[in-house]
């Protein structure tokens, strides 16, 4: 998992969370769409750990700023996941 802290902005890069699970499966934040893979759920708290691709826009007050990634940016790391899985 990337700590975003030392990435540089413009950067490209699959981030993990957990959300609370939605009754469409959907984030509420309606982010993290782009490459979404539902990696575990936790049926009793109710939550999902889920990733997505994203792109590092910067830092605002030791927060990272990200959007979901282009296709086009997508597609750089969905190709590297592909060649190196580990």
């Amino acid at each position: 998992m990337p700590d975003f802290r030392t990435k540089e902005p413009g950067g490209t890069y699959r981030m993990w969370r957990w959300e609370r699970q939605t009754a469409d499966g959907n984030p509420e934040d309606g982010n993290l769409l782009t490459g979404r893979v539902v990696h575990v759920r936790d049926s009793l708290g109710r939550r999902v750990f889920a990733s997505g691709i994203v792109t590092m826009l910067g830092m605002d007050d030791g927060r990272c700023l990200v959007r979901d990634a282009e296709p086009h940016e997508a597609a750089r790391v969905l190709c590297s996941e592909e060649t190196w899985p580990d």
